[in-house]
């Protein structure tokens, strides 16, 4: 009797053993993934919070202007996706630069200029790009066109970017974001981490070498199937109502 009851009960300790590790497996990939999205909600929060060296030039504060086609501008300026600091790395012969816009052109709206200097005060850009806005206002990017010069790495530039909007005396306004950005060379470990990744997930490994660019960059790109990240990022800069609209890509105008 005592025998039976003892092989009773090891069966039943063996039974809930193999049933919480299975549990445990089954469970273990959701709370793994969990873990990770709130690791990485955190290291882009702690990048964009990167104090501002002395002596940098403001691309995130909301740049002015007066009232009228301006008027659509109400409190959400023109505003760069960049951290506080105004800087950020990418590695990227070719990168986007990322915007809010505070209001839609039309037919006869002047084209937005977007310039690239380097450290020196020397244009990268063979001319300054002349692109079209998109009819909305809300969420663009820039792409540097293969054309031009590739940037070098190891080098910093300067960004500058204008939009123009028409105030009450039918004139035109500029109002302006600028920021830094240093092209950096992908570690062996960064290329290697980025291919064994589902393309869906690849801002994370960007994230994780505190690349800002190409985090945003990728995020965007995939920001439907990364919906609550996209989320976070955007509500860091005040604009989470634009996390379900559409995403501008700024066309260049022909010179």
């Amino acid at each position: 009797m005592i025998r039976s009851r003892l092989s009773i009960r090891r069966s039943t300790v063996f039974i809930c053993s193999l049933t919480s590790a299975v549990c445990v497996n089954f469970v273990s990939p959701i709370f793994v993934h969990k873990a990770q999205a709130q690791s990485i909600v955190e290291r882009i929060g702690r990048m964009f919070n990167t104090s501002r060296p002395e002596g940098n030039a403001s691309g995130r504060s909301r740049a002015g202007a007066t009232r009228s086609q301006c008027s659509q501008i109400e409190d959400n300026n023109l505003m760069a996706l960049v951290p506080n600091n105004d800087g950020g790395s990418t590695t990227q012969d070719y990168p986007q630069f990322w915007f809010y816009l505070p209001f839609g052109g039309t037919s006869e709206s002047p084209p937005a200029t977007f310039r690239l200097l380097d450290e020196n005060k020397r244009s990268v850009l063979s001319k300054p790009l002349q692109l079209s806005l998109p009819e909305k206002k809300g969420i663009a990017s820039i792409s540097i066109p293969s054309t031009e010069k590739p940037l070098s790495i190891g080098k910093r530039y300067q960004w500058y970017f204008k939009i123009t909007c028409v105030n009450d005396q039918g004139q035109n306004t500029n109002i302006s974001v600028n920021g830094w950005i240093e092209r950096v060379a992908a570690s062996a470990e960064l290329v290697q981490k980025i291919k064994q990744t589902a393309n869906q997930q690849q801002y994370i490994p960007y994230a994780e070498n505190n690349i800002w660019y190409d985090t945003v960059s990728k995020l965007a790109q995939n920001r439907t199937a990364n919906q609550q990240e996209w989320n976070n990022l955007l509500s860091l800069f005040q604009l989470k109502e634009f996390a379900n609209s559409p995403v501008y890509e700024l066309k260049i105008q022909k010179q």
